[in-house]
């Protein structure tokens, strides 16, 4: 995830066009990650606005997108009680958000539970319930101050409505040293874990660099994370802190848990190359989805990606006979129609 100034940049995307491999849908700022409602007809699309030091701090929003009439719209937000949140942590509605990784279960209660990592106006994760009249609605439940304390990328919930969130790296982290690791690939981060209770833990048998998406196996008390700057996912035991598995590959993001099978999104370029993006809304470099095991995080299938027309791929959810494709850097949306393997 670094971009900048560059010499040999890519040119700008021409239009909105589909083509053999991806369908795109346009309108987007940086959909970086989906998740999917409990109808199955509306993705939940977290709108990146940017994140020290690898681009300027600026918000971003929440959306859904109709799977059966392809619309996007904004996401209907209400304010409620903090009951989901620590009661010191406030949040001014007129404030927009910073949305980056996220997380949507259904809480022991049968309520939904929206989980955000919220970089803007401050490091925060906000808390929602989604609901649905007429229309899926999220209700602001509460928040979680971790300013000057971590720097989030992605979260987790548990049914209960604690959360474990990987912190990246320090908030003062240099871009000069996040290019040093590249290369270095030393500790730069770990998984947090939250308790309702108020309380932080510190998870540190998973240290690594740059930890990114993370994933709570809930039925398998197992926790799965992606270490950007460490080129694998790693799935841990968490009742024994140890690895049960893990799969190596490039610069993996976001990880998901859909249809019984962990889909984890890598880029097969190297960090540097997004420099050649410049100021183009788009960075069309290619990618990978795989399809891992729960069990051992071995390889069922890998989705591998051109891309000449869609931002590099951060998050891919497979619904139907399609993965849905997110980014980080894009002003639009990709579905790639695929036979899934079961």
């Amino acid at each position: 995830m670094l971009y900048g100034c560059g010499q040999d940049s890519i040119p700008p995307l021409e239009g909105c066009n589909s083509n053999q491999e991806f369908v795109v849908y346009c309108g987007f700022q940086n959909p970086e990650d989906l998740a999917l409602t409990p109808d199955n007809n509306f993705l939940i699309v977290a709108e990146f606005g940017g994140m020290a030091p690898l681009v300027e701090m600026q918000p971003g929003k929440l959306s859904f997108f109709d799977l059966t009439n392809k619309i996007r719209r904004d996401a209907l937000i209400t304010f409620g009680s903090n009951v989901w949140g620590d009661s010191a942590c406030t949040r001014d509605p007129a404030i927009p958000f910073g949305p980056h990784g996220v997380d949507l279960i259904e809480r022991e209660d049968g309520k939904f539970q929206l989980a955000v990592v919220s970089h803007y106006p401050n490091e925060s994760i906000e808390m929602f319930e989604l609901t649905n009249l007429d229309q899926w609605v999220l209700e602001w439940k509460g928040c979680i101050n971790v300013d000057d304390n971590y720097y989030f990328n992605d979260v987790s919930l548990d049914k209960a409505g604690n959360f474990y969130a990987t912190h990246m790296f320090d908030a003062d982290y240099s871009l000069a040293r996040v290019v040093w690791n590249v290369f270095a690939k030393s500790d730069t981060g770990f998984v947090v874990k939250w308790s309702t209770t108020g309380t932080f833990e510190e998870l540190e048998f998973t240290a690594g660099s740059f930890p990114n998406g993370i994933a709570l196996d809930i039925d398998n008390g197992n926790l799965l994370v992606n270490y950007n700057l460490g080129d694998k996912t790693v799935l841990y035991d968490l009742s024994k802190e140890s690895i049960l598995g893990e799969y190596k590959h490039n610069s993996p993001d976001n990880v998901v848990i859909q249809n019984g099978y962990a889909w984890v999104t890598n880029h097969d370029h190297a960090a540097t190359d997004t420099f050649k993006c410049d100021s183009n809304p788009n960075c069309p470099l290619p990618f990978s989805v795989n399809q891992l095991s729960l069990e051992d995080l071995s390889l069922i299938s890998a989705f591998k990606f051109k891309n000449s027309n869609m931002g590099v791929g951060t998050v891919g959810l497979p619904y139907q006979n399609s993965i849905w494709i997110g980014s980080y850097h894009s002003d639009r949306l990709a579905e790639a129609k695929i036979a899934l393997s079961e």
